[in-house]
């Protein structure tokens, strides 16, 4: 009787026994898998901030300064002042050239060439309102003109603009692009009467008194 009760006794604690390593096991299964998760989590984040510092870095480090535009120390923080003014060049160029249109359906000379609403006068003007002289070039004393060559289409619409011949730098190409994406609808080239897509070289020069 006695040998019986001590056998179910000891039956009884076994089991107890089996149960709680089972219990702390799993215990332990889950702290080294959420440990696992956290672990992966801190890398993801680590890694994040890394990317993040780099691209920061990195634009850091971004400048305007390629370009063909001189510094000019006597010139440095001087008030800048942009202009339109004519250029002969570009003119004997466009009217030396043979009326052709590209693949993109876009012709590089019209017979009635684009023209800003208001003329010359309000276009200088609205690039004077619209345009900001960049610091770097300001701060450098770097002038120059930046020649932008742009799309009209059909309506009118001032799309693609692009420099053309070699940058000047110093964030100068950026603002005369920028001030002509800005630009509202012009007069479209013509061709025998029809409106039709054509290009447009446009010459701002940055000044600095």
């Amino acid at each position: 009787m006695k040998q019986s009760t001590i056998l179910q006794s000891l039956t009884s604690l076994t089991s107890v026994a089996v149960f709680s390593i089972g219990i702390l096991s799993c215990s332990q299964g889950k702290k080294s898998e959420q440990a696992s998760a956290d672990s992966m989590q801190a890398k993801i984040t680590a890694d994040s901030v890394s990317l993040q510092q780099n691209m920061s870095d990195s634009l850091k480090k971004t400048s305007y300064i390629a370009g063909v535009g001189k510094s000019n120390p006597s010139k440095i923080h001087g008030k800048g002042v942009v202009i339109l003014q004519p250029n002969t060049a570009i003119d004997e160029q466009y009217n030396a050239m043979t009326i052709e249109m590209d693949k993109e359906g876009i012709y590089n000379k019209t017979e009635i060439r684009p023209s800003y609403p208001g003329g010359q006068k309000a276009l200088a003007k609205f690039i004077q309102d619209n345009i900001v002289y960049p610091e770097d070039a300001l701060g450098n004393g770097v002038e120059g003109e930046v020649q932008v060559i742009f799309a009209v289409d059909e309506a009118g619409k001032v799309y693609t603009p692009t420099i053309k011949g070699a940058k000047t730098g110093y964030g100068l190409d950026e603002a005369a692009t920028n001030v002509v994406n800005k630009m509202p609808k012009w007069n479209p080239g013509k061709i025998k009467g029809v409106n039709v897509k054509s290009y447009y070289t446009l010459p701002i020069s940055f000044k600095i008194e």
